[in-house]
């Protein structure tokens, strides 16, 4: 695909037929697999004419290209999540799909993920800039602590790699729901609804939904927040 970086590891899995939704599979596996590494699958975006971010391409590409191959192999995946940037820097708008897999899961994964008709599309209409699919460096790579922030305490590093999962799919759930009330709209327009939807969501339900809850289960202790404040929730 021209303009596109891909990373070749040698495997391709069986074409899948193309799927409007998805529905993650719940299970999980039991124990992490020895062998395993971590894995980057990151899509960086351009902004739009207005030098604004499209940040509904992040629901749209997690939902439409990213979905079907967590839930092919969900059961074999250790840990998986997404992450969101777009800081005005050299990176810029990034969407990115993370997971702890060994070499024989994340290879078909990656070849299922980068022959998708969505990345032709996305690039051809000027949102995708780049994609690019790699192995951590870390030692050992199959660390569960290998790609949390390295300025955290070494037991929210280990631990906190279960908290985004359960959180990335969480999100998913809600963009899948959010997708299907809007069938008839063309892709573009459907997943902008469907952040806008979020967005009033995460406003309106945020604070109770998860902060809320998160600090109760911490015991409703105060916490330091990024302006130094001492807050609760």
């Amino acid at each position: 695909m021209a303009g596109l970086l891909t990373v070749l590891l040698g495997a391709c899995a069986t074409p899948q037929s193309p799927a409007e939704s998805v529905r993650v599979d719940t299970a999980s596996p039991s124990q992490e697999m020895e062998g395993s590494s971590w894995w980057y699958v990151r899509f960086r975006l351009a902004r739009n004419a207005d030098d604004e971010v499209d940040s509904f391409l992040g629901p749209l590409i997690a939902d439409q290209l990213l979905s079907p191959v967590i839930a092919q192999y969900a059961s074999r995946l250790a840990l998986w999540r997404f992450h969101r940037r777009w800081p005005d820097d050299d990176t810029g708008h990034q969407f990115s799909f993370i997971f702890l897999a060994p070499p024989a899961v994340a290879a078909p994964m990656i070849a299922q993920i980068g022959r998708d008709p969505l990345l032709t599309r996305l690039e051809a209409d000027g949102h995708l800039v780049e994609y690019r699919a790699h192995k951590t460096n870390a030692e050992p790579p199959s660390d569960r602590a290998a790609t949390s922030d390295p300025s955290w305490s070494p037991v929210i590093q280990r631990e906190w790699p279960k908290f985004i999962m359960g959180a990335s799919r969480m999100w998913l759930g809600l963009v899948q729901s959010e997708a299907a009330r809007h069938p008839r709209l063309d892709l573009y327009s459907r997943y902008r609804k469907v952040e806008q939807s979020l967005d009033k969501l995460w406003y309106n339900e945020g604070n109770h939904a998860f902060f809320h809850h998160l600090s109760a289960l911490f015991g409703y202790r105060p916490l330091r927040v990024i302006r130094r404040d001492i807050m609760t929730f």
